[in-house]
């Protein structure tokens, strides 16, 4: 679906990022792999190459994005396509969350997904260039979700609608250029995140999908690619539930 692009991948040393990742490096394109810690980077996705470079650094800042675009540029000759799956998860429940842990939560899930989202349009516009993101929302947004059993608390479920409608405003803000702009919406996903839940949790996850059991990285990642394709070429301002059919309500 995607072939001889230049990607900004966050989030990339773990989860739904790294399949992304790895995906993307198989099937011929160039990635820039984002994440905080860059050793662990290397040790997932392997050193440096000619298709593969790395960046270490807090997607909050705006340093970090100029240095992820930054290195694309420098490496490949500009941006293609961002997927953006660098998240902070909190699962305290309305009265755990404090200020602090609001604002670290938003900053990182917000702040970070909008400074991306900005630093790559800047490349591609100024370069021409008919790019498309991805920014990750969440399931829970539907549902919710509370710190109940594990799962995703308010300061959590709340930046990630954040994003819903960020992506909305970037897509309306971009099109001109066309600059795509969706999110994707994961239900519970077997990644580091999710380790965290409960065993109750992860079944009670699995028991309200349709399909009976939770996703894998690797499936996430499909639908994100294929939403950067030109295959979804007349898609912006969506967001694509990947659940497996869970009965949010």
């Amino acid at each position: 679906m995607l072939n001889d692009k230049t990607i900004i991948v966050t989030g990339a040393a773990s989860g739904i990022g790294r399949a992304c990742a790895r995906r993307l490096i198989s099937e011929n394109n160039r990635v820039v792999a984002l994440d905080l810690d860059r050793d662990r980077l290397e040790a997932e996705l392997g050193p440096e190459t000619g298709k593969l470079k790395l960046v270490a650094g807090d997607v909050a800042r705006t340093e970090t994005a100029q240095a992820a675009t930054g290195r694309a540029v420098e490496a490949f000759g500009g941006v293609d396509c961002l997927a953006h799956f660098a998240a902070a998860h909190s699962k305290l429940n309305w009265e755990g969350a404090d200020e602090d842990e609001f604002n670290r939560i938003l900053s990182t899930n917000v702040t970070g997904s909008f400074l991306m989202a900005k630093e790559a349009a800047k490349v591609m516009i100024d370069q021409g260039v008919k790019g498309s993101m991805v920014l990750t929302a969440s399931g829970g947004v539907l549902m919710g979700g509370t710190g109940e059993n594990g799962r995703g608390g308010p300061a959590y479920t709340t930046s990630k609608g954040g994003v819903l409608v960020l992506v909305r405003t970037l897509a309306k803000s971009w099109g001109k250029y066309g600059i795509r702009v969706n999110a994707l919406s994961p239900g519970v996903v077997e990644t580091a995140m999710t380790s965290e839940y409960s065993e109750e949790a992860m079944s009670g996850a699995a028991s309200r999908a349709a399909l009976g059991r939770v996703s894998q990285p690797e499936e996430q990642a499909a639908t994100a690619i294929w939403l950067l394709s030109k295959e979804a070429g007349f898609i912006t301002g969506e967001n694509t539930n990947v659940n497996g059919g869970a009965a949010f309500g």
